[in-house]
């Protein structure tokens, strides 16, 4: 997969019905593909038949896919832990002191209109869903649109919204510019098997039909609803998400070993069961009553009982019977079950967090020697996500501009990432006292710890300060005036004369 080009400005009915159906022959083929092993309906251990249907055979998926796309969201997209910060350009050392101290207790009410609209658009969810998106599929859409009505001077009177857009549902095209710019987008979903809403967005208007299938012909078949509908970002309002321009996703590099690792697993199976009915050899036996051998059935009958009830009947003196059986390649299975586990997780880059390396009590230095190829993967993949990331703040501030809303400079906000992984608090708490002693500012030193443990780095600063204001007028509520500390070191100190002494002088 990659970027879909054209060179048209325009798509005829033919246009429309021609690249969906050619996406839905390639790229939606292998995104359903992809997909089913992230089910863990892994499609060729589904699609294996028997040998021979006398023989044990078993079409068991293992969720391999499941497990490593889980644990990359988990560890980089995990709802809350994508954050925007608002940083201001061009500010002096002082200026950045003043800012700290009048805005430490609340926000700027530009970033607090854009994380109101965060919140009512679920952006912490939806961002989790664009993470397992290009996990398994390598991209992923969203689609920002205003919810509401326009009144005569065109001004929107509702917030900006966008909505998660399976990419199996839309169609980006492309320009050939050496930096190639989005020019059409076809979005299109299932009403029902033979009926289809189509979207067709461009620069400048939407255009909206009904896509229909002639069942007499099994034809597709193209009508328009609405036509010449205003575009009022006057851009494609498609934010994309890629996997790194070859858009392979994490599934896609390791399928055939998962495919290798299903084969092993149900074979292993296959193994056990014939062990369990090993062929029985009886000599001098019969397995029934010699006056009832002619009886049609008999002997069937009389091996289903033997194998539920495991109990021989009409055993003569003299018989002997044993069972004829193999043993188990045990230590053959576990190697090659082990082998091709560990490759999926060499080649795929995503750890294996229940393995025996990532258990005990890690430092952090070592932790992260562990973590160095998955890092690389997630730090490269959050480099592109970044660009769609910025385009939905883009086209969102946008939409509150129309909307007559406060809204923040895209540019000025700075997109973060956290890790889900184990925090030693007391490495942090070591390191924070060096940085400190070595004569970091303590807004760094707080910024610069997890988010788990300090969420928001100007509300601690605040904390900190009110802490040391009430400190401070403690300390000065309990220093005594200068005459009682006078008076009270005449009393302690100085023994006044008795009179008897007083004589003797």
């Amino acid at each position: 997969m990659g970027l879909m080009k054209t060179s048209k400005t325009h798509l005829s009915n033919e246009d429309i019905l021609s690249y969906i159906a050619n996406y839905e022959a390639t790229d939606v083929r292998e995104m359903n593909n992809l997909w089913s092993y992230y089910l863990g309906k892994n499609t060729k251990i589904k699609a294996r038949k028997k040998p021979d249907p006398n023989n044990p055979s078993y079409n068991l998926s293992v969720s391999y896919g499941r497990k490593i796309v889980t644990t990359f969201t988990g560890y980089g997209w995990r709802p809350g832990y994508t954050t925007y910060k608002l940083t201001k350009k061009n500010e002096s050392v002082e200026e950045e002191d003043n800012i700290e101290e009048s805005t430490l207790t609340e926000s700027d009410e530009a970033m607090e209109n854009l994380e109101d609209i965060f919140k009512k658009n679920k952006e912490n969810i939806k961002t989790n869903r664009m993470g397992r998106n290009i996990a398994i599929c390598g991209k992923h859409y969203e689609l920002v649109y205003f919810d509401g009505v326009l009144d005569e001077e065109l001004k929107i009177k509702a917030l900006p919204k966008w909505i998660s857009i399976d990419p199996r549902e839309m169609i980006l095209l492309y320009n050939f510019d050496p930096d190639p710019k989005k020019i059409i987008a076809i979005h299109y979903y299932k009403i029902q098997e033979d009926w289809f809403k189509v979207e067709v967005i461009y620069p400048d208007q939407i255009e909206f039909y009904d896509r229909k299938l002639n069942k007499d012909t099994t034809i597709w078949t193209l009508t328009i609803e609405k036509a010449n509908q205003q575009n009022y970002f006057k851009r494609i309002p498609v934010p994309a998400y890629y996997f790194g321009d070859e858009m392979s996703g994490l599934i896609k590099s390791v399928k055939d070993l998962i495919d290798a690792y299903d084969i092993l697993v149900n074979d292993a199976l296959a193994e056990f069961d014939r062990f369990a009915h090993a062929y029985l050899v009886m000599k001098k036996f019969g397995l029934t009553d010699a006056m009832k051998k002619k009886e049609p059935g008999v002997f069937d009958k009389a091996l289903k009982l033997l194998k539920y009830r495991r109990v021989f009947e009409w055993v003569p003196a003299d018989a002997d019977i044993k069972f004829l059986t193999k043993d188990i390649p045990f230590q053959f299975i576990k190697f090659m079950t082990d082998l091709i586990r560990e490759q999926i997780h060499i080649q795929s880059h995503v750890p294996d967090f229940t393995s025996e390396k990532m258990g005990g009590d890690l430092s952090g230095t070592a932790v992260e020697r562990l973590m160095f190829d998955f890092e690389n993967v997630v730090s490269s993949v959050e480099a592109d996500a970044d660009v769609g990331l910025m385009e939905r703040l883009e086209l969102i501030t946008e939409g509150m501009k129309k909307a007559s809303i406060k809204y923040p400079d895209p540019w000025d906000i700075t997109i973060a990432h956290k890790r889900n992984f184990r925090i030693n608090l007391k490495e942090y708490a070591d390191t924070a006292l060096v940085l400190k002693n070595t004569g970091f500012s303590m807004y760094a030193i707080t910024d610069w710890m997890p988010d788990e443990f300090i969420p928001n780095t100007r509300l601690e600063l605040a904390r900190q300060k009110k802490e040391m204001d009430e400190l401070y007028s403690q300390s000065l509520n309990s220093v005594p005036e200068p005459d009682k500390v006078n008076e009270e070191v005449i009393t302690d100190d100085i023994e006044e004369p008795n009179q008897e002494e007083l004589d003797n002088e």
